[in-house]
């Protein structure tokens, strides 16, 4: 081989290698930036019967953006005492209610105090889990027991208001599906973002150049060899 066609051999892997898999997107956010991420001081109680005496689970409503897989949900939510422990699910919506459970995360843990700011309860490595563009959708978070000591707050969205649902029994162990659903209305939305796949990918312009000139080179050299 000789050295021109190998060197455009070289340029077009590191093209290759440089281009992004799949563009990020977001399905639904009502996160600000910076210092100002959420409301830090009021938000949405939540936890088990050992600290409140009644155990709160939370659910708020979206609607999806776009269409793809989910990869990474966050969360303001924030942790005030007790045992740090909570689980969180998405749902399809059944009227102002959660229907079907599409998928939980257990075991997980509040990063963030509640009363600053901006931590967020991060799951990430989502897979098998995809929503449609305008079909609504819940989101849950609650004790991982029913008599949990946990107490803990859904950070109001400094943008959002939205239909909320609570359930105070039947979501012992985080089983999700069995919690009984009591209607709080539209009101202001907990902080989150929901963000994912929807399978286009974007090469950066540095990496198109890199591959146009590869293949550049690769064609010239192989039609001078044809001349020969």
């Amino acid at each position: 081989m000789s050295k021109k066609l190998a060197f455009s051999l070289c340029l077009v892997a590191l093209a290759l290698c440089s281009l992004p898999a799949m563009a990020q997107s977001t399905f639904y956010s009502n996160l600000g930036t910076g210092s100002d991420v959420y409301y830090c001081c009021e938000g949405w109680t939540m936890g088990g019967t050992g600290t409140l005496g009644t155990s709160y689970t939370l659910a708020e409503e979206f609607t999806a953006g776009v269409s793809g897989n989910v990869t990474q949900i966050d969360m303001g939510v924030g942790y005030v005492e007790g045992t740090n422990s909570v689980f969180a699910a998405l749902y399809e919506a059944s009227g102002n209610a959660p229907g079907t459970e599409i998928a939980q995360w257990s075991n997980l843990t509040l990063p963030q105090q509640f009363g600053g700011c901006c931590g967020l309860l991060s799951i990430t490595g989502i897979t098998g889990v995809s929503l449609t563009a305008g079909d609504s959708y819940f989101l849950v978070v609650g004790p991982s027991n029913l008599d949990s000591t946990l107490w803990g707050a859904w950070n109001f969205s400094n943008s959002a208001t939205g239909q909320l649902d609570f359930a105070s029994s039947g979501c012992q162990n985080g089983s999700g599906n069995g919690c009984n659903w009591e209607n709080g209305g539209v009101t202001n939305q907990g902080a989150f973002d929901v963000l994912g796949s929807t399978g286009a990918t974007v090469p950066e312009p540095s990496s198109l150049l890199l591959m146009g000139t590869g293949l550049v080179g690769v064609f010239g050299t192989i039609r001078r060899k044809l001349n020969r």
